[in-house]
């Protein structure tokens, strides 16, 4: 099973990196929706085969959104990241 994110979990890790870079959250929609495409499901059934391509459509989910108004790119990044570390229990 592919693990779920978050919007919470999402705008935590975006907060701790709006406040290490200078940046700021412009569009918390997009924030949610990046957030649902890890653990995204049709009829029960994961969407992505397993969690590295579950983080990679997270980055780029983050980057084509651009949910902070600077620094989306290296964002994503961190979200792929942290993602990983999360799921690899």
């Amino acid at each position: 099973m592919i693990p779920r994110l978050s919007p919470e979990q999402l705008l935590l890790i975006a907060d701790e990196f709006c406040a290490a870079h200078g940046t700021r959250v412009r569009d918390f929609g997009a924030l949610v929706a990046a957030a649902a495409v890890p653990g995204a499901r049709i009829s029960g059934i994961p969407v992505h085969d397993n969690v590295r391509a579950a983080a990679d459509a997270l980055a780029a989910t983050v980057t084509a959104l651009r949910p902070l108004s600077d620094r989306n790119e290296p964002f994503a990044a961190a979200c792929r990241a942290v993602y990983l570390r999360l799921t690899s229990e």
